[in-house]
């Protein structure tokens, strides 16, 4: 279990380095600025959680797990941390340079709190994990990124942990490692582990947390369900850009864009044409999206992104992907249109999906979002018309071709 209150770091910023001397031996007026990391913060992570925490660069999130970690010291307020805790922060944390990587492991093993008897017994689980047989001899500074984090990982995770923590490090792995080290992170999950990520990478927030925290000039502003917090996140990094644009509803989906052009709502309908957001599996499905042209613009290009209710990507598509592309151009402001898209064949498995509505300028240089609403709509495919299972349908064709013991396949 993991307790704060009214946890905080403070950092003193001197214009120069002689000033924090100067300061110091004169007792002077203050000669440096005050800057707060971290401040104010009360959280309490239960045993056993997969925490994630997200939030821009600069919210205070690195500064939290290092307090969490002990490398560096609250300066106000309490923290509490039950059972022994490994991280994983900026790469190269904890490793000397010059050391080879086998120094490294008896040094960042001892600091533990194991002996070299007991470093000695996990050393080949730990060259197994991070494939790094050959080069563990070689000094720690001539290994590439990759190899920073495939021996600090299997470090890490080798001396048993009760709380696993992780610092945006994955995102240097190739897919091979970064799959290895999820199938870790997964086993201490199951093994009751408290385990807390940071991470850019909002999918597998989503798909891997049972709770995330939002972060933001350094205080928490959000604790909650992944859902629900990831999308006040989104709203949140994308309110300047909607600043400039027309006011639009209030929405708990977050929404962003220049506004010349924005979807007034989505209608999903069945093969009889009607209204509705429960389809079968191979069934027609028809988007209809109705947008208002409040501004000039020429290149539009609108799209349809489903996805499955736990985040995964499923299928995006538009008019301009195609081998005769079309462009959409509106010299004149108020004109309503509706944008019509018919998949003849559904082929989702059973589930819960949604729709994710986009609107860009392809055709001014970078693609830029004139509306990009998030989850604008949702639907359910039924359990009806198939025993498959996962994401899409796929037509099987099976055989079984039976050989009888000491007899050849050909015989009668």
């Amino acid at each position: 279990m993991i307790q704060t209150s009214n946890l905080g770091k403070r950092y003193c910023i001197y214009g120069h380095p002689f000033h924090r001397i100067l300061e110091t031996v004169t007792w002077k007026k203050s000669l440096h600025q005050e800057f707060w990391a971290l401040r104010n913060l009360y959280l309490s992570i239960d045993q056993g959680a997969s925490f994630g925490i997200i939030g821009p660069n600069g919210a205070g999130k690195s500064t939290f797990l290092k307090l969490l970690s002990g490398i560096t010291r609250p300066s106000e307020g309490t923290l509490t941390v039950n059972g022994n805790v490994s991280s994983i922060l900026e790469l190269g944390t904890g490793f000397h340079p010059d050391f080879s990587g086998r120094s490294n492991v008896y040094l960042n093993c001892a600091l533990q709190g194991y002996t070299r008897e007991q470093t000695d017994a996990l050393m080949p689980s730990i060259l197994a994990f991070s494939e790094l047989e050959h080069f563990i001899d070689l000094p720690i500074r001539m290994y590439s990124t990759g190899m920073y984090l495939r021996l600090a990982f299997a470090v890490a995770t080798a001396v048993n942990p009760d709380v696993l923590i992780v610092d945006e490090a994955l995102a240097v792995g190739d897919e091979h490692f970064r799959n290895k080290c999820m199938n870790r992170m997964n086993e201490f999950k199951q093994q009751g582990k408290t385990i807390l990520m940071v991470s850019h990478d909002l999918a597998t927030v989503r798909h891997f947390c049972s709770q995330v925290a939002l972060f933001n000039q350094g205080r928490l502003i959000g604790c909650g369900a992944p859902d629900e917090i990831l999308n006040q996140y989104l709203n949140m990094v994308h309110q300047d850009k909607t600043a400039a644009a027309p006011v639009r509803p209030a929405t708990e989906n977050p929404r962003w864009g220049t506004g010349e052009i924005q979807a007034e709502r989505l209608i999903l309908r069945n093969a009889a044409g009607q209204e509705t957001a429960l389809f079968d599996t191979n069934q027609p499905m028809v988007i209809e999206g109705i947008f208002n042209i409040n501004k000039p613009t020429t290149g539009a290009v609108f799209g349809f992104l489903l996805y499955r209710s736990d985040g995964t990507y499923v299928h995006g598509s538009n008019h301009y992907w195609h081998k005769n592309p079309v462009r959409f151009d509106f010299p004149q402001a108020g004109e309503k249109v509706q944008v019509r898209c018919e998949y003849p064949e559904l082929r989702l498995l059973p589930g819960e999906y949604y729709i994710t509505v986009t609107c860009y300028n392809q055709f001014d240089g970078f693609p830029q979002a004139v509306d990009h609403w998030e989850r604008a709509h949702r639907f359910a495919v039924s359990q009806r018309y198939t025993d498959q299972h996962g994401i899409f349908f796929m037509d099987s064709y099976w055989e079984l071709e039976r050989t009888h013991p000491g007899r050849d396949a050909n015989d009668g």
